[in-house]
């Protein structure tokens, strides 16, 4: 069965990588299975294939346990920050 992922508003490839997959490094499958530019920003709702693979195994467990949909961060010009905001610094420093 084909697993699927739903964009949620902010995320980027990367933020749908480490949801699922628990690394970043998973962005590139992810771009690839779905015949997109790895600087593709995917709009809200777009429903993504996913590749087969494991990543990060520890990482995606914790992100799926605990809820972790990861969206990047933007300032007030649109410009994207970074993959996790303030919230998740002291669990991963």
């Amino acid at each position: 069965m084909e697993r699927t992922v739903k964009v949620k508003d902010g995320q980027t490839l990367i933020d749908v990588a480490v949801q699922e997959f628990g690394a970043w490094e998973a962005m590139t499958a992810i771009a690839y299975t779905n015949g997109m530019s790895m600087t593709e920003v995917p709009k809200a709702g777009t429903v993504l294939k996913l590749p087969e693979g494991v990543w990060n195994q520890m990482m995606e467990t914790w992100c799926k346990a605990n809820g972790v949909s990861p969206a990047t961060e933007r300032d007030s010009s649109g410009v994207h920050m970074g993959v996790f905001t303030e919230e998740f610094m002291e669990e991963f420093e």
